[in-house]
């Protein structure tokens, strides 16, 4: 199989018969072999219907159905997993990305990338989501260290031994990059047109936007300190111990200038509580780097990639 293209589906029951005919005449004009693979998302519309009908209708259209609305990043995942092709193509389902500009994407990918990743540049989306997306990206790139201008845009390409090592859930599709990058994989980016939206509503809201955050953090974490938790809970444990020591002497040196009342003071109990901070933190830190270490050795995890051998017997 050359190419699969993972389309995640949530209530598009009027966008999928003119995606269908758009990604047909894309993929007759430009590949041998495809497959085309619709992952229902628990959509409570027709959109899976449509979806059984198009599979009855052309034998290159596979569809997954997922028990429930458990989200993009699932349905991409689950996508992935089933894909058969070389190269990987995932996009969105409501026709704001556009099939055209799928060739473009593997012929990038064809010169040694292990993704590339589609900007959508001119974007035709309410200016709040602009903004927000701007700053987000911004955020990620300084959190991350991946220089890319759109994060959100579902139009990737991935040989599918990138697709093989990733493993993601929560909202962690906007990670992909990356992810991959740390595997080892490099990652670019093309400009896309992105088209606006005629028929259905945006899955857009602000409840994404903590949870985002949240799996920005998990990945920074993952990706410095994966191998040694204990530096970030050493050096926590660390500062509020200086903390604490800080609060202590200068409680003390004004008890014994006479200065405050020791028992109408607060700063005890604040020195307290720091004190307790820190040896928590301290032995966080070492059971987390205990549990790590065993989950390495027991699922026989490596710590690197290796990209491949070359031996004397080849």
């Amino acid at each position: 199989m050359e190419l699969s293209v993972v389309l995640p589906v949530y209530n598009e029951e009027d966008n999928l018969q003119q995606l269908h005919s758009e990604l047909d005449e894309v993929m007759e004009e430009n590949f041998d072999s495809w497959e085309i693979i619709f992952v229902d998302d628990g959509s409570e519309d027709s959109s899976f219907e449509v979806m059984r009908k198009l599979a009855d209708s052309d034998p290159d259209v596979k569809v997954i159905k997922l028990r429930k609305n458990f989200g993009q990043t699932p349905a991409i995942q689950e996508g992935l997993r089933s894909a058969e092709g070389y190269t990987i193509v995932t996009m969105d389902s409501d026709l704001q990305n556009d099939p055209k500009d799928i060739p473009r994407l593997v012929e990038e990918l064809e010169k040694g990338y292990g993704c590339v990743v589609g900007w959508r540049r001119d974007r035709e989306d309410p200016l709040p989501k602009k903004v927000t997306s701007q700053v987000a990206a911004r955020m990620r790139s300084f959190f991350l260290g991946t220089e890319l201008h759109d994060y959100g845009c579902t139009l990737k390409a991935f040989t599918s031994e990138a697709a093989e090592d990733l493993s993601i859930n929560g909202e962690m599709h906007r990670y992909i990059p990356p992810i991959l990058e740390r595997r080892g994989y490099t990652v670019t980016e093309v400009e896309v047109n992105h088209r606006e939206r005629r028929h259905g509503d945006t899955k857009y809201s602000w409840r994404r936007i903590p949870k985002g955050f949240v799996d920005m953090l998990n990945i920074w974490f993952w990706q410095n300190y994966r191998t040694r938790p204990m530096h970030v809970f050493g050096g926590l444990s660390a500062l509020t111990f200086l903390l604490a020591v800080t609060v202590a002497s200068a409680t003390l040196s004004q008890i014994i200038n006479g200065q405050i009342n020791l028992y109408r003071s607060y700063m005890p109990l604040l020195t307290v509580l720091l004190f307790y901070m820190s040896v928590n933190f301290f032995v966080s830190g070492l059971k987390i780097d205990l549990q790590f270490r065993n989950f390495y050795q027991a699922s026989e995890k490596k710590k690197y990639e290796v990209e491949k051998r070359i031996s004397d017997q080849e």
